[in-house]
């Protein structure tokens, strides 16, 4: 409102200049009416600038290369005129330095900023000012800001280049089935006194000449750990997120348990796999941990039949 200024201040040295070079009465009554100019407006304004208040909302996740927006909508008394504010904003992500823009003629209406998600990793507008005018522009008060939690931008899936022999991860072995009952899968030993008659396989032992029974058998669960390095270029993150959500997606679609771990700050983070929902779920907090997360300790402090890397230690699975 710089230019505001300016013009009031033109028209008080004007006014001036008039007042003390006529000396006739109406240079005295243009004065006046110059100078109370900015009380005026201030009194009529101020109702509108007491009550303004600013709103932003804009989704918590996004996909890779997606429209996002960011809503801002401008509050105050709706008999009053809608005030002249004045927003600085910074647009962070995990790679870029801060984007600053400077948004002014907001309305009641939803106002809509694209933001950028060309990168994988978080994104979060930051309300550094805000400033409420008067109608002349001449007058400021503070704005108070809105705080908004970061934006997720998922990576599309991507394969892994080379493909790693994912028939490893469908190896199953496996156990005697707790309490017996039915079961597509079983193996024959000899009887044991206290088995049921109905388990007896009778063909077999009248083969062998000795009691054979079938024994119920299940999968046993393997614990497959997918770890996820962060690395700290946009590109190689991309890659390395994109990998994880390709492989976590087949190892669900053949029903193998999996968890992925990944670095939040300076604790290792945990999360099971179980829906698609588990895996946009630890994709978005591993997009959302800090800039300054550390490194997976290497070899993991966890217990697991199969730690598979996705990253840095070793490239893909």
């Amino acid at each position: 409102m710089a230019i505001n200024r300016l013009l009031y201040s033109g028209l008080l040295i004007l006014s001036l200049i008039f007042y003390f070079a006529s000396g006739i009465w109406f240079s005295w009554l243009l004065l006046v009416l110059v100078l109370a100019l900015p009380v005026v407006s201030l009194l009529v304004s101020l109702p509108a600038m007491l009550s303004c208040h600013l709103d932003a909302t804009m989704a918590s996740t996004v996909e890779q290369g997606d429209s996002a927006t960011l809503h801002l909508r401008l509050h105050s008394w709706h008999f009053l005129p809608t005030p002249e504010v004045q927003i600085r904003l910074n647009l962070r992500t995990r790679d870029r330095d801060r984007d600053m823009r400077y948004l002014s003629r907001l309305s009641r209406t939803d106002g809509v900023l694209n933001l950028p998600t060309d990168h994988c990793g978080f994104l979060v507008p930051e309300f550094r000012r805000g400033r409420v005018f008067d109608m002349l522009g001449l007058i400021r008060l503070p704005l108070k800001m809105p705080k908004l939690a970061p934006m997720a931008i998922l990576p599309p899936d991507r394969p892994p280049v080379p493909m790693p022999q994912l028939d490893q991860f469908l190896h199953q072995q496996l156990k005697p089935k707790p309490g017996g009952g039915y079961s597509e899968q079983h193996d024959h030993r000899s009887y044991r006194p206290g088995d049921p008659v109905k388990d007896i396989h009778w063909k077999l032992s009248l083969k062998t000449e000795e009691l054979v029974v079938r024994e119920p058998q299940e999968p046993l669960r393997r614990k497959v750990v997918l770890a996820i390095w962060t690395p700290h270029g946009a590109e190689s993150r991309t890659i390395h997120y994109g990998n994880f959500r390709w492989v976590s997606n087949w190892l669900l679609e053949h029903e193998v348990a999996h968890s992925a771990v990944f670095m939040v700050g300076k604790d290792i983070q945990l999360q099971e796999i179980h829906t698609q929902d588990d895996i946009l779920s630890a994709l978005q907090n591993a997009c959302l941990a800090p800039e300054d997360s550390g490194e997976l300790p290497w070899p993991l402090p966890l217990h697991a039949d199969q730690i598979c890397p996705i990253g840095a230690k070793g490239g893909a699975v």
